[in-house]
């Protein structure tokens, strides 16, 4: 090991949206500040001195603001100095979780592109911090991106790191075998902590030496060190020109130790002939941070839908443009105006910040009302766009088709294989503005959930739901609907729900595969029999059962407890800011104080038999919240999932809590996989040595099998679970599977700032449930999840007048997508010209071939692209299909030029 001779500063702001100040205040400090390191940077521009100012931008969405307002000359000057090293422009997006998947990422990298189009930037380096890890898909899609190495500096509050030591350069090897260049770094404060740029005698005779003894210690291999500051205002801090004269004086007294105001791409480049020095790791960098999203659990509800709805308005103006050609349309206006705020707002909910500093401490105060209100507003506005966007495509879509009646229905399936849609229809949807649909009809972009929000709200504060009275909405009896494609449905032919809806009291509910059993005195499921598999599901001796909420809050001691702590959440965790090493700990408190109860009983019971199965809907007593809690189980008449849902009223208490739902499944020596980043990962094996196991931020579905049968949950709305037990704080070394045993994590407020100290209103939590025989198929849990995530048809009334010339057939598919493993994450009309635009992905250790075929829409010609959608080469079309090989874990984007004959 050489000895470590140079500290590469690497100074930016810690970009917070919100945080500090209000989010429009962040927005616009955050230009000046960009404005201020330009006039900096062109200050030192010729300075030839280590010291010389440079300048890294953390957030490609706050370079994108300030490039809005900005005057032609800064941009030129900006220009220059990044072409000079002076400024570095990193790529990520924005301080981000795990709660983005694969093509969330993909999308979110988007803007690395048009900045680099439109103005020509580098971008080599990609930058996150503050959170703790990052899901595994992310190599591919910054390896995809152009990105050469990343890092994170990562927070020690209430946290932790991989590798248990740090700094720690490694290579990160990607799901697909591809790697990248990382950088676990300390916290982002570290240079300003350690004395540069204000103190030269603790930084010389204090944290030098200590540092230096640390990188002996851990064996460090490299002889520069990467060191991150921010200015000392702190986060959301300007640039810093006292940096530079510190460093000059500094180098200029012949120190042992050099200091370098650097770029990130600077410390790559110095670094260069060492890199055969680091270590490999293959692996999911799991986070400790993000469990702190459940402080506002119906507005992560609200997002993961928005991104589902998003996707399938890009299918179908990916479809419609196509289809009309040339020929504009209403959607073509909406799609222009809406989709990047649709998704930026999207990505912007899923950012790391989700309120003020002082919300915990201070939950009343305006400040924390304030920056709670323009995040919330985040997802209230993807919600509102989605459903604005997903609207027009239905309804441009449903101008082309033919049919007989106007009251007819559009039914459309996003998915690239066929299902079979049944369920709720609003009455609105099938007669917006009574018979009088047009484009300008406002009621009809309503969210089709809103159903069961009024139903369970009223069921929360009320008698169990009667549908002899107008419920608002109609049974479409399932029916087949194409992949990538739609069905036209008779209005006529829908079912109200009192005509076709019984009522009784039988705790057991059964079908052709299940029989189900209630729980009549904690809630919940007692017993879940699968007759074709001959196997009982629920683990019956179990005191979590299935699906029963469960209530937990920080305890104290009963005598002498003082019910007005100071600050109960010191009793998890408890951070020591005086400590005077390199590392600050974590602060977890082992073993916490809590204290866990489950419903008092069941005080009102009634199963609706409906055409589309049985549903099971209990009130019950429970602790912790706010009036009655419903559980609902849904058994379809035929089908080999059910479906459970939750719902209730969170209250104004701030006292540390949390709410779970558990699934203990008679599942011994059962092996878990978990879909993380839309990424397949099996906990303990699949993750860099010593991330978080104690908790993950799921996607879709979650996992267990024995290798002879086994049971995918998908997991639509809820991200957080434990597994095996309840680990809070554990901060395990290793994983280990001790029950089959999934803890969806569904709400808490145990962080200590920045996330909500309570979210009164309703919080409502679905998951899906399908056993199989064999071992565990990552394709059949992801087929699984995203199916799932689809709650109700996606429906349209054909009361629009049809367009001219409408042609397309009362059914079929507008491509035929592949069938087999491969997965096709996203269709979309392309950014430049009038094509369509698919995301595929191979989720298995295997090349596969996939097929796109012609269907409705002619294929005419296909490149294989870039993820910006830059042509890397042609592909053949034979007879309107498309092969092509895609290797094991392997994302390809497909660009394909089509229309209707």
């Amino acid at each position: 090991m050489e000895p470590v001779n140079t500290i590469y500063l690497i100074h930016h702001s810690h970009t917070d949206i919100g945080y500090t100040s209000d989010q429009p205040v962040v927005w616009d400090l955050q230009e000046r500040f960009i404005d201020e390191a330009l006039h900096l940077a062109d200050k030192y521009a010729d300075s030839p001195r280590d010291g010389a100012f440079r300048w890294t931008v953390e957030s490609t969405v706050v370079l994108s603001n300030w490039l809005k307002y900005a005057s032609s000359i800064q941009i030129d000057r900006f220009i220059q100095l990044e072409k000079a090293g002076r400024i570095e422009v990193t790529g990520m997006f924005a301080n981000l979780t795990p709660l983005f998947d694969m093509d969330q990422l993909v999308e979110s990298v988007q803007l690395i592109g048009q900045l680099r189009r439109d103005y020509g930037f580098t971008i080599r380096h990609a930058m996150n911090c503050d959170v703790n890890g990052e899901s595994w898909s992310l190599v591919d899609v910054l390896r995809g991106a152009g990105i050469r190495s990343f890092s994170m500096a990562v927070n020690s509050a209430v946290g932790g790191f991989p590798f248990k030591q740090r700094p720690y350069p490694f290579w990160w090897q990607g799901p697909s075998g591809n790697k990248i260049l990382a950088h676990l770094g300390f916290p982002y404060d570290k240079g300003w902590n350690f004395g540069i740029g204000h103190d030269k005698e603790a930084l010389a005779n204090q944290w030098w030496p200590t540092l230096r003894s640390h990188l002996k210690a851990i064996d460090y291999p490299l002889s520069a060190v990467w060191i991150q500051s921010f200015h000392p205002f702190g986060d959301n801090g300007s640039a810093y020109e006292g940096f530079v004269k510190f460093i000059d004086e500094w180098n200029a007294e012949d120190r042992e130790l050099r200091l370098k105001l650097a770029t990130p791409s600077q410390w790559v480049d110095a670094i260069a002939n060492d890199l055969d020095k680091l270590p490999t790791h293959s692996g999911d960098w799991t986070d400790y941070w993000n469990f702190g999203c459940g402080s506002s659990a119906r507005e992560q509800r609200i997002n993961r839908a928005s991104r589902d709805r998003l996707r399938s308005a890009d299918g179908l103006y990916a479809a419609v443009s196509a289809a009309n050609g040339d020929r504009k349309t209403s959607a073509d206006r909406s799609m222009t105006r809406y989709r990047q705020p649709a998704w930026w707002n999207l990505n912007l909910y899923d950012e790391h910040t989700w309120g003020a500093d002082i919300s915990i401490w201070a939950p009343d105060c305006d400040d924390t009302a304030s920056q709670w209100n323009h995040k919330a507003a985040l997802a209230y506005q993807a919600r509102s766009l989605s459903l604005m966007l997903q609207r027009d495509g239905l309804a441009e879509l449903g101008r082309l088709v033919q049919r007989e009646d106007s009251s007819d229905l559009l039914v459309y399936n996003p998915l690239p294989w066929p299902v079979k849609a049944g369920g709720r229809v609003l009455q609105h949807v099938i007669h917006p503005r009574g018979d009088h649909a047009d484009a300008t009809a406002g009621r009809h972009f309503q969210d089709h959930d809103i159903i069961f929000d009024l139903l369970a709200e009223r069921a929360s504060t009320g008698p169990l739901p009667d549908f002899s009275a107008d419920p608002g909405f109609r049974y479409l009896l399932p029916v087949e609907v194409p992949g990538y494609g739609y069905t036209v449905v008779s209005a006529a032919d829908l079912l109200h729900p009192k005509d076709v809806t019984t009522t009784h009291s039988e705790t057991v509910l059964e079908n052709s595969r299940f029989r189900v059993r209630m729980d009549m005195e904690k809630g919940g499921i007692a017993s879940l029999y699968d007759k074709q598999l001959d196997h009982e599901w629920v683990d019956i001796a179990s005191p979590y059962g299935c699906n029963r909420f469960l209530h937990e809050q920080v305890a104290l001691p009963e005598e002498g407890a003082d019910q007005q702590h100071p600050s109960p959440r010191d009793l998890i965790c408890k951070l020591d800011w005086t400590h005077t090493g390199v590392e600050i700990q974590t602060g977890w408190k082992k073993n916490p104080p809590f204290e866990r109860r489950g419903p008092e009983c069941v005080t009102a019971y009634r199963v609706y038999s409906t055409p589309l199965g049985q549903v099971a809907v209990q009130h019950l007593k429970a602790p912790g919240i706010a009036g009655m809690l419903r559980q609902s189980v849904f058994l379809p008449k035929d089908g080999d999932y059910i479906e459970v849902e939750s719902a209730w009223e969170m209250g104004v208490s701030t006292y540390p809590e949390a709410t779970y739902l558990p699934f203990h499944l008679n599942l011994p020596n059962a092996t878990v996989h978990l879909d993380l980043g839309g990424q397949g990962m099996q906990p303990g094996v699949d993750q860099l040595p010593g991330s978080c196991a104690d908790y993950y931020t799921v996607q879709r579905w979650v996992d267990f099998s024995d290798g002879e049968r086994g049971l995918v949950i998908a997991t639509p709305d809820t991200p957080e679970v434990m597994l095996g037990g309840f680990h809070l704080a554990d901060e395990l070394l290793s994983f280990h599977l001790d029950q089959p045993l999934l803890l969806a994590w569904v709400t808490n407020n145990y962080w200590m700032t920045n996330f909500r100290a309570h979210q009164p209103g309703q919080v409502r939590a679905r998951f899906c449930l399908l056993p199989y025989a064999g071992p565990f198929d990552e394709v059949r849990a992801h087929r699984f999840g995203a199916e799932s995530a689809l709650a109700q048809p996606i429906a349209q009334s054909l009361g629009e007048s049809p367009a001219v010339g409408s042609h397309l057939p009362p059914t079929g598919s507008l491509l035929h997508l592949p069938q087999g493993d491969v997965l096709t994450l996203h269709i979309k009309h392309a950014d430049q010209g009038n094509q369509m635009v698919l995301r595929l992905y191979n989720p298995t250790g295997h090349e596969q071939e996939a097929e796109v075929g012609s269907g409705l829409l002619q294929i005419w010609s296909a490149e294989l692209c870039d993820l910006f959608e830059n042509a890397i080469r042609q592909v053949d079309v034979e007879e309107g299909t498309v092969r092509l090989k895609i290797q094991a874990r392997e994302l390809v984007v497909l660009r394909l030029a089509a229309g209707v004959v």
